[in-house]
């Protein structure tokens, strides 16, 4: 095997279409996009055996005050997972095969990596992708990271009994109170509140800059959707962006805003349903690892879902995750380009 950039959009993005762990931010545009707003370079590496790509692995290099980083995802993106994605007929190989190819796949990309030298390295998986040993055994630290999801292949009335008794009070409520429910690509209200949260000091920045997010929405109107919830005086309730592409990915929201009404239960409900409605196979609600949030989304009954975080860092690399941070926090904050 060998491991090679790839240059050409389409021969990409049909591979993350046919993929069963593609995800929308493993597309071209995307990618391209986090690397622009981000200062990164793009690495788009494919891993061939003969002439058949069997692994895609986008990674972002970025050289800043001396250190050398390697991400995927690059941090300050809101992109949970990233790193390799898998061919279609892999799921499909015997586990001897299955590990034959993961070895030659890290030793490919490892190689990528030698040659980059980074101070920092830092990948994200998908949640499919649970075999992170060749890593490990190229001394890599590891982490396990969470995320929420919920299997819509199962009946409706089956997903709203498994809902907290509480809950279901809740939304029992607000089915009667003359809520709507309106999607739209504009971020501007959602990106307010946001940012508004983040004015306190002791905060981070705000997890996408607008600029980003308004590029990635314009890139991707029919798969990245605003959801807002209004009340019958016509005031905002709930604001929350997903991502629908293979799964229905609730991905940004707002903080609780002060109203009457259960406004993010009840928008979350209502995009359960419209996410199952519209076929999607599963929807995976982000926040598992965010102890502010995690009990209120585990009342929806989700499954809790690993995935893996591999890190590998040398004496400056060891400064530079809150060296990048802190600097590029302070330098957003000063132009106001949050």
């Amino acid at each position: 095997m060998t491991a090679a950039r790839v240059d050409d959009k389409d021969t990409w993005d049909t591979f993350i279409d046919e993929s069963p762990s593609g995800l929308l931010f493993h597309k071209w545009d995307y990618l391209h996009l986090t690397a622009k707003h981000t200062g990164s370079t793009l690495l788009p590496y494919a891993v061939y055996k003969g002439d058949e790509p069997i692994c895609l692995f986008p990674l972002f290099y970025r050289r800043t005050h001396g250190i050398s980083t390697v991400f995927s995802p690059p941090p300050l993106t809101v992109i949970p997972h990233l790193g390799c994605v898998m061919s279609r007929s892999f799921a499909g190989l015997k586990q001897s095969k299955k590990e034959s190819t993961l070895q030659m796949v890290a030793e490919d990309i490892g190689g990528v990596v030698e040659n980059l030298s980074p101070n920092y390295l830092s990948i994200a998986f998908v949640p499919e992708f649970n075999d992170i040993r060749h890593y490990l055994w190229g001394r890599c630290d590891a982490r396990v990271r969470y995320t929420y999801t919920i299997n819509l292949e199962q009946p409706l009335e089956a997903i709203w009994n498994s809902l907290h008794y509480k809950l279901r009070n809740k939304l029992k409520k607000e089915a009667g109170a003359g809520l709507r429910l309106e999607r739209t690509n504009d971020i501007s209200t959602l990106h307010r509140l946001i940012a508004d949260r983040y004015q306190d000091p002791s905060l981070d920045i705000p997890p996408i800059r607008r600029d980003y997010l308004k590029d990635l929405v314009l890139a991707y109107p029919d798969r990245i959707g605003v959801y807002s919830l209004y009340d019958a005086e016509d005031e905002v309730a709930g604001v929350v962006a997903a991502q629908e592409y293979k799964r229905f990915l609730l991905w940004m929201g707002t903080p609780r805003i002060e109203s009457a009404h259960a406004g993010n239960e009840y928008l979350q409900w209502l995009l359960v349903q419209r996410a199952k409605a519209e076929g999607y196979p599963v929807l995976e609600n982000m926040g598992a690892n965010n102890p502010d949030l995690a009990f209120f989304k585990s009342k929806f009954n989700p499954d809790l879902v690993m995935y893996f975080e591999i890190e590998k860092k040398d004496i400056l690399g060891a400064f530079s995750g809150w060296a990048y941070l802190t600097f590029v926090k302070k330098m957003l904050m000063s132009t106001g380009r949050v």
